[in-house]
């Protein structure tokens, strides 16, 4: 290489490295890959090209780039990192796991590692439990002591051995230490204007067959009819639901990635007269948006709506006489605005089968198997006679293992279905849902109603643990 060439490729490579480290993906990425021509064999090029192509959403180019590098440098165990989230990203759970068990191996105790199989472990294996072993030696770690708290406090959600008014509070004081922006950050914003529709903004990751859908499009249809839709994106669904939403939809943001101050202003700057949260703990990030006010007014709806924010910034949390009892107003920091006669609408697929005439005795367990505490387990463990249960997560060895070990092996029967259409169709043969606890089912106890079904209920005091009281009353 002459001098004049490596001088390039050496400036080439610290305008790359500088845009990498300030974000600026697709710039850095165009550097690396001018690099990479003259620098096949530097790892470290490999590693940083896989970087950004991972924030680009480019799953499969990342995880070829941090192989090449990892091929190159074996020890480069920061490539394994950037493997394992291109993997989990992709939906190759197993491969993604094993991928940070690799790093821990070469660098035992590392966070980012450790997090990312608890976040596997609680929203893909459905083991809420190990997730918190996982993290439990990062929980006084100065760098993912909050992430490690965080993730804590969502699985005692899912297996909870505190009282509720005990987690409720755990919770404001996780939001009061980490979900607050800078005061004075947002100037304030003028009077409400007049204006003959007034713009009310949605924001959520989860704008796709989801709950948020089923549960609430039938109230934005009929409110677009008055007034202008701005939708903030946080997630990436893409379906036939979320063409739905971008029908209703006067503007259409995709924020995903914006981090919270730079969202507080994007809203702000929108003028929004009413915003509804329908993201909540499953995305933090967007609380802390929210947590500096950058609507006129705000409240807290269905998605994540598990237990209060804690955010003192929230308008109103909707719910209903069954969900959220007034009775129960000190386990929120939003003021509970209960809806008459139900807090959410169910509107079902078009594909929601027909009910059978004859149904099967078979009671069916469909929940998200981290919804399988301890105690619902001992629960069906007494409970003769054979169980299905259903969830595309039962694919999972591990996932499996968790029933099969409170349960035995005998008249327990495991369907994995490959989409939402497929699992009502099995769901409506059966006659019973037993629904789970202490997290209840909210959607699907609605489907299996709608199809005929009865369900076997429980309740407890949390919002997320009340879901199905209703139906103990209809």
């Amino acid at each position: 290489m002459t001098g004049s060439l490596a001088q390039e490729v050496e400036q080439t490579l610290a305008t790359a490295q500088l845009a990498l480290q300030q974000a600026r993906w697709a710039e850095a990425h165009a550097g690396f890959s001018r690099a990479l021509s003259t620098m096949p064999r530097s790892p470290q090029v490999h590693h940083n090209l896989g970087v950004c192509q991972l924030a680009l959403g480019r799953y499969e180019l990342a995880n070829q780039s941090a192989e090449r590098a990892i091929a190159l440098l074996p020890s480069l165990w920061q490539s394994r990192l950037v493997q394992g989230h291109a993997l989990q990203a992709s939906g190759r759970s197993e491969a993604a796991d094993s991928a940070f068990a690799q790093v821990l191996v070469a660098q035992p105790g590392n966070g980012e590692a450790l997090l990312a199989r608890a976040d596997l472990a609680i929203n893909v294996f459905g083991l809420p439990l190990q997730a918190s072993q996982w993290v439990k030696p990062l929980l006084t770690d100065p760098v993912h002591a909050e992430d490690a708290q965080l993730t804590t406090l969502m699985a005692r959600l899912y297996d909870r051995d505190v009282s509720a008014t005990a987690l409720s509070q755990a919770v404001m004081e996780f939001s009061k230490t980490h979900l607050r922006l800078p005061t004075g950050l947002l100037p304030p914003l003028p009077p409400v204007r007049q204006r003959d529709r007034p713009r009310v903004a949605l924001i959520s990751p989860l704008f796709g067959v989801s709950p948020v859908y089923f549960l609430t499009i039938a109230g934005w249809r009929h409110v677009a009819k008055g007034s202008d839709i701005v939708v903030f994106n946080r997630g990436h669904l893409s379906d036939w639901a979320t063409e739905q939403f971008k029908s209703l939809a006067t503007e259409w943001w995709d924020v995903q990635e914006m981090p919270a101050p730079d969202l507080a202003q994007r809203i702000h700057q929108a003028d929004i007269d009413v915003l509804y949260d329908l993201g909540g703990w499953m995305d933090p990030v967007a609380l802390q948006a929210l947590s500096a006010k950058p609507a006129r007014a705000m409240y807290k709806w269905v998605g994540g709506q598990s237990l209060t924010t804690g955010l003192e910034s929230f308008d109103g949390w909707i719910g209903d006489e069954w969900q959220s009892p007034a009775a129960l107003q000190h386990l929120y920091t939003e003021p509970l605005v209960n809806i008459p006669g139900g807090y959410a609408t169910y509107t079902p697929p078009p594909y929601l089968p027909d009910a059978p005439v004859h149904k099967h005795s078979t009671p069916v367990i469909f929940s998200n198997p981290a919804k399988l505490s301890r105690g619902f387990l001992s629960w069906l463990a007494r409970l003769p006679g054979p169980k299905l249960f259903v969830h595309r997560q039962f694919q999972f060895e591990r996932t499996r293992h968790k029933v099969l070990q409170a349960l035995g092996a005998a008249d327990v029967e495991f369907v994995c279905p490959h989409s939402h259409q497929e699992a009502l169709a099995i769901l409506g043969r059966h006659e019973w849902m037993i629904d789970t606890f202490p997290y209840s089912s909210g959607l699907t106890a609605r489907e299996a109603v709608a199809m005929g079904m009865k369900v076997k209920t429980f309740s407890g005091e949390l919002f997320c643990e009340r879901h199905s009281v209703h139906l103990q009353t209809r």
